[in-house]
């Protein structure tokens, strides 16, 4: 039973992905699809794109501007704010009486040892945050992650985590089979297992000296050795068979390698953010860390080290009776992407400070900023990143709503730091970040289960600690049964394996709103099948083994409390949009889906839709009869955005669980074909869908409808959707905090260059009749997705008082 388990876990080890699908060798060592399907080789060439404005006569748009009259070109005004909405939500929130805002209080708890000078001390708890690689009361232990050869086996529960280093921080045998992606041939980092040059080698790795104080910087950083390096022949010529086959000790080690030339033919990356060209750490740029400390703190890759006084995981506290300095604003970087929040000024801002005022959990750095220390990778887990001179770009990471909502929530004006007037309170965890890439670097951190291919598994165990930490450190869970608290379920599929005692009765923020409750696992990914059978005495002595009992039954989402939110878009991601300032394309295309196949997939991706959808079109020959147009991107060439941008209806369909597909239409103004029954979409539950959707079933009659239905839809039922479409599509990207606005901003700017002034001007003046995507002069900032969710909250607060 056991062999059998693992044979499960790790079967997506044993298998190649082929253009076919993926294949397997059998005995005889013939390949055969174990799953997946072959893909049609058909590639489709779109024609060239047509502008509206210049397929109307002048005649057309004379006699419209004399019977339409003049139409507003904004979006903001108050009748727009509520249009298609469901429910009593909408309009509430701009009625509420003022509110005069207060001082905020400021602790003076002092903290055991202070932190052992490593941590900061949160005034309010008296608890201290420890960055990576310390822990404990007062930050005084040490916490190891080192480089390593292999996980855990299920028999070392009793271990915190398995190293393949020596005392000299270098591989135990290199020779020695295993792989994982820490694994390092050079120095080994252990609180972050980051691998660099090590040896004698020029850019080697120096720490500081063992009895340095804390905080010392190492004698010198040296370069980093990532995956994409790991040496595949070490200096005998010996093949190792975990490296990298092309990449030879003479690569990494010679006297022309990237450890000892500046300019080698190699280039291994400069890996950790903040570290630029020449990768040895000589040169440093701005680390990403959420609302950049507020000013008063050193970001370091991802943990804010608070100045003397200032505390909380975002430096915006001053302890009582210390005196508030300006710190980093002068920073032009920091002035562009921080916010002091409103709340924590000694002198309460003049405006009225609105509801609902939600407090934000100062939680362990474990579950948070330690995550970004831990990520490696530059890029991952963010939706923004400095240059190496500390200009700011935005990044289009999958799950990067999870640290952009936590960033909002510390600068937004209802941040309270409050807690007994507060009406909400916000759970701040990077789940998605642990799942990829932390998870699967090295042997730790681990949330009690015996496989780091479990993720559901630590996933749970770590949001129940989470709550013991919240219920047994504050009152304020259970003053309300936790109805008032926040959480962030960003993964693929949602808050199905949720605990029950959090989600049972808190609100749950998702971008996955399957609404059954005897619900499976619809993950075509085998580590994260939350089905996956774990009898409780296969594996005894993991703590949390019953997790499953834990988790069941409720549904993955529940309209009546939680909300199904968008997904991060930048605007990069819709530049050909009217809704930002793009002139509108004719809309040539019928139905328009690019993206994942399910080619290689197991058959349960995407419930098989996908799959289902691009054999019919591929055998009806959907193109060319009805210009529709579905495959990958090899199939259809071409920009993403303006093929959106020109098409009537766009596929809505699941992916291993949530897809952000509905954004891409709506931000592009094409009508959303939804097709997952018994699913919510994004704000499906405050927003009239059926007013600028069209959804079918997903059996098998229906999808093979499809071109049918489309075309039998009436150009004027199509005008109307699109026009309701127009009254809302804004809510469905986040604009909020100040280096979105900005890029929104430069995004309308540069589209009003870009074009021919008289394609604009003729765009502007189209007639609703013949096009309701007339392009966007302004955003309207307060009513993006952020302040939708915000409005929605105030709505909850009564419900949350009740029970």
């Amino acid at each position: 039973m056991f062999r059998n388990f693992l044979i499960l876990c790790f079967s997506t080890l044993i298998y190649v992905n082929s253009e076919a699908g993926v294949l397997s060798l059998t005995r005889d060592g013939r390949r055969q699809l174990r799953f997946g399907f072959k893909v049609p080789s058909t590639k489709h060439v779109l024609p060239g794109k047509l502008y509206l404005a210049n397929r109307i006569s002048p005649d057309v748009m004379l006699e419209s501007s004399r019977t339409e009259g003049s139409r507003r070109d904004d979006v903001d005004g108050f009748r727009w704010r509520c249009a298609v909405a469901r429910g009593t939500w909408c309009g509430q929130y701009r009625r509420q009486l003022s509110m005069i805002p207060r001082p905020a209080p400021r602790g003076s708890k002092e903290c055991p040892n202070q932190c052992s000078g490593w941590g900061n001390c949160n005034y309010d708890s008296g608890i201290c945050e420890c960055p990576a690689g310390r822990g404990g009361i007062d930050c005084g232990q040490d916490v190891k992650r080192p480089c390593t050869n292999r996980f855990r086996h299920p028999h070392e529960f009793n271990r915190s985590t398995v190293g393949h280093i020596g005392s000299d921080k270098h591989d135990l045998n290199p020779r020695e089979p295993g792989w994982q992606a820490s694994r390092c041939y050079g120095y080994c980092m252990d609180d972050i297992a980051l691998c660099f040059c090590g040896y004698n080698s020029t850019f080697r790795h120096i720490p500081a000296p063992p009895d340095a104080p804390p905080w010392s910087p190492p004698l010198q950083w040296g370069r980093p050795m990532t995956d994409s390096c790991m040496i595949g022949h070490d200096k005998d010529g010996a093949v190792l068979e975990w490296g990298r086959p092309h990449v030879k000790y003479e690569d990494i080690y010679g006297p022309q390698g990237w450890c000892n030339l500046l300019n080698s033919d190699l280039n291994c990356g400069c890996a950790w953010d903040g570290n630029a060209w020449p990768c040895d750490g000589s040169r440093q740029f701005e680390a990403f860390c959420v609302n950049q400390c507020a000013g008063h703190g050193d970001c370091y890759m991802g943990f804010c080290r608070c100045h003397p006084g200032w505390y909380g995981n975002d430096c915006s506290r001053k302890k009582a009776g210390m005196e508030i300095d300006e710190g980093y604003y002068n920073r032009p970087w920091i002035k562009k992407t921080a916010i002091a929040p409103p709340a924590s000024l000694p002198i309460p801002p003049m405006r009225v400070h609105p509801r609902p005022l939600i407090y934000v959990y100062d939680m362990p750095p474990e579950y948070h900023s330690r995550m970004l220390q831990y990520r490696i990778a530059g890029d991952t887990c963010m939706w923004r990143r400095f240059t190496d001179s500390n200009d700011t770009y935005l990044l289009s990471m999958t799950y990067s709503v999870e640290v952009y909502l936590h960033e909002m929530m510390l600068q937004s004006e209802h941040r309270t730091y409050d807690p007994e007037e507060a009406d909400f309170f916000y759970v701040p965890m990077y789940i998605t970040c642990y799942m990829w890439p932390v998870l699967g670097w090295a042997d730790f951190p681990w949330w009690y289960a015996p496989f780091a291919h479990s993720r559901p598994m630590h996933v749970a165990n770590m949001i129940l600690e989470a709550h013991e930490w919240l219920s047994t450190n504050f009152p304020w869970w259970n003053r309300r049964n936790g109805r008032d608290h926040i959480w962030l379920m960003a993964p693929d599929e949602g808050a199905c394996y949720m605990p029950n005692v959090v989600y049972n009765t808190s609100i749950i923020l998702t971008h996955w709103g399957r609404m059954d409750s005897d619900h499976k696992s619809g993950s075509a990914y085998e580590q994260d099948n939350y089905d996956m059978p774990m009898p409780l005495d296969m594996f005894p002595g993991w703590r949390g083994f019953d997790w499953v009992n834990k988790t069941r039954p409720h549904p993955c989402y529940n309209p009546d409390k939680d909300l199904v939110i968008p997904a991060f878009k930048s605007p990069d991601h819709f530049h050909a949009s009217p809704l930002l300032g793009a002139p509108p394309l004719e809309r040539d295309i019928l139905l328009y889906f690019r993206g994942d196949i399910g080619a290689g997939r197991r058959p349960n991706y995407s419930r098989g839709i996908r799959q289902k959808l691009v054999r019919l079109s591929h055998d009806g020959d959907w193109a060319t009869k009805y210009k529709i147009f579905i495959g990958n991107g090899e199939m259809i060439p071409g920009s993403y955005s303006e093929h959106l941008a020109r098409s009537k209806f766009c596929l809505v369909a699941p992916g291993d669980g949530w897809s952000p597909r509905a954004e891409d239409a709506i931000l592009h103004g094409c009508i959303p074909l939804v097709v997952m029954d018994n699913v919510h979409a994004v704000f499906e539950s405050i927003l009239s869908w059926e007013a600028f959707s069209v959804r079918i079933r997903e059996d098998d009659q229906a999808l093979a409808a499809i071109p049918e239905l489309l075309t039998g839809i009436s150009p004027e039922r199509v005008g109307k959707l699109q026009r309701n479409l127009a009254k809302v599509w804004h809510r469905f990207t986040y604009a909020s905090g100040p280096l979105l606005r900005q890029n929104y901003r430069d995004m309308l700017t540069r589209n009003s260059q870009q074009y021919p002034q008289a394609l604009l001007n003729a765009s502007y003046n189209l007639p609703p009749r013949v096009s309701p995507f007339r392009p966007n002069r302004d955003f309207p900032f307060e009513e993006d997705a952020f302040s939708t969710i915000i409005q929605w909250l105030y709505h909850k607060i009564n419900e949350t008082r009740q029970g």
